[in-house]
């Protein structure tokens, strides 16, 4: 029998396929509660931090190793309906690579089903896909690459991954609540928002197109969750920590004077992701830093340099009676710029 042929795919595939995928499941209402409003181009640029991070941690004594999603059905307000999860992570390597970090995360009683999807780079086809071209305008037929998995099972007992039989996602979106009605189709906005990703090579694309697969297509398909990621590990001899990653500036006064004196600078982090990682910290034991790619502003986004902070060193300092307003319906709560430090001064002290 003669084997398949596959078309090799390029990187203008890929953005072509991300940038499809990202605009029909990402809101268009605007988010009053920030300045520069605009959620869509901002979502598309949180891309950018981590993997400048990833390649910022390149031949130092520390691993980078992809973060996971935790999926959870949304709660109906019954007395008996608790919170219970779905963890995955998606990556190119082997799933032993992960079994120190899948076997502290399922200490976690909560967390019901454990896996793992091993990424294929190569091998990619298209399949079809709906798009909305303007807003208010009929669903109109296009194609999207589908990237090629492998899946994987953890098992508690064995601490050891098992291959599902059924290479199918369903067996890990079961944890959801049924759809009654078919997910939303946002309109294609501003392609030019992609442009970035051109300086980065394919692979790199593939595995964050191969994620947005999953989370913006995959899961709204047939079931509702409540979704939330982990941005990262950093691993060194044996032990890790979770990384959470945002590209930003300090926050400054007004005040020209006040303006360039760092004891008036302070970085905010988000009070709904900051409540998250303290349950993480507390169920599972992971200490927690929080990484920020420091850029001179929102505009030009120049590069500054890599600050840090560990969530108690974080908490130690933060203006719990001040908060902020953030974007996404949430505050955040701020903590000075000058309790951070570099990068390299904090993980390697």
């Amino acid at each position: 029998m003669k084997s398949k042929t596959y078309k090799k795919i390029t990187k203008k595939e890929v953005i072509d396929s991300l940038y499809k995928i990202m605009c029909t499941n990402t809101t268009s209402a605007v988010d009053s509660k920030v300045s520069n409003n605009d959620y869509f181009k901002r979502r598309v640029l949180g891309f950018k931090a981590e993997i400048e991070f990833e390649k910022e941690l390149k031949g130092t004594k520390f691993d980078f190793m992809k973060g996971g999603i935790l999926l959870s059905p949304r709660l109906d307000g019954s007395h008996n309906m608790k919170n219970k999860f779905s963890y995955i992570t998606i990556d190119i390597h082997n799933p032993d690579n992960y079994l120190s970090i899948y076997s502290k995360i399922a200490t976690w009683d909560e967390i019901r089903i454990l896996s793992y999807a091993k990424l294929d780079l190569i091998n990619w086809e298209y399949e079809d896909y709906e798009i909305r071209e303007n807003k208010g305008s009929k669903l109109s037929k296009t194609k999207i690459l589908v990237p090629r998995y492998k899946l994987y099972k953890y098992d508690y007992e064995k601490n050891a991954f098992s291959e599902l039989i059924e290479n199918d996602f369903s067996q890990i979106l079961d944890i959801g609540s049924p759809r009654s009605r078919k997910s939303n189709t946002y309109h294609l906005r501003k392609k030019e928002h992609f442009e970035y990703f051109e300086k980065y090579d394919l692979d790199t694309l593939k595995k964050i197109y191969a994620d947005r697969y999953f989370l913006d297509k995959k899961k709204n398909e047939n079931k509702i969750f409540n979704t939330i990621d982990l941005d990262g590990f950093i691993v060194n001899e044996g032990k890790a920590l979770i990384i959470e990653i945002k590209e930003k500036e300090p926050i400054k006064p007004k005040s020209k004077k006040k303006s360039i004196d760092t004891k008036f600078w302070s970085y905010g982090w988000d009070t709904r992701r900051l409540l998250w990682y303290l349950e993480i910290q507390r169920k599972i034991g992971f200490q927690i830093l929080y990484i920020v790619r420091q850029i001179n502003n929102r505009e030009d986004r120049n590069f500054i340099k890599w600050d840090s902070i560990f969530l108690n060193d974080f908490l130690k300092g933060v203006s719990w009676s001040n908060s902020r307003s953030g974007g996404g319906d949430g505050d955040t709560l701020t903590a000075p710029y000058n309790h951070f430090l570099e990068l390299k001064e904090q993980i390697n002290k």
